[in-house]
């Protein structure tokens, strides 16, 4: 499937967002007291709303763990596979429950991580290591589940790569 409207319509796809992402990741204002800390960088200066969080969330969730991590758990392991339909959709609840509140506690208090509220909250900068530590450690296997997921995608397309360079370990 090499056609090139597969790659146009790919393409187009990669140029939006890119727009939009950098429509989102200006500065607040670009007067003298404009703002160039790191919650301007990381979290767009908290101007999102929540609708495009909800939209952030959902594709979050939705995307490579569900389609793709979760069929070939099924296929390889069987029916015990399906543990994770019902844990997305209770996570996602929890989620959109325990979140909103959370994200206005950070908002109040001008926490960037979750280990920054950890840390004000219960006082400990070891705790705060351990959170830290725990969620760059969780988000690793599912940032090569990414890159996974937009090698297929690149495969797909017809841009393969041989030799070497073409396997992830």
């Amino acid at each position: 499937m090499n056609s090139p409207g597969a790659v146009i319509t790919c393409s187009a796809v990669v140029l939006v967002g890119s727009a939009v992402a950098l429509r989102s990741a200006r500065p607040a204002s670009k007067g003298p007291g404009a703002r160039t800390e790191l919650e301007d960088w990381a979290l767009a200066g908290r101007r999102q709303g929540s609708g495009l969080l909800w939209c952030l969330l959902g594709g979050t969730v939705y995307t490579a763990y569900t389609f793709t991590a979760v069929p070939g758990a099924v296929f390889t392991s069987g029916g015990i596979g399906f543990y994770a339909l019902p844990y997305t959709m209770i996570i996602c609840a929890i989620g959109f429950v325990l979140l909103p509140r959370l994200a206005a506690t950070a908002r109040a208090h001008g926490h960037i991580t979750v280990a920054d509220f950890v840390r004000v909250r219960y006082g400990s900068s070891l705790l705060a290591l351990a959170v830290a530590l725990t969620g760059i450690f969780a988000l690793m296997p599912y940032i090569a589940l990414q890159l996974l997921g937009l090698r297929a995608v690149l495969s797909v397309l017809g841009l393969r790569r041989t030799g070497r360079s073409a396997t992830l370990r």
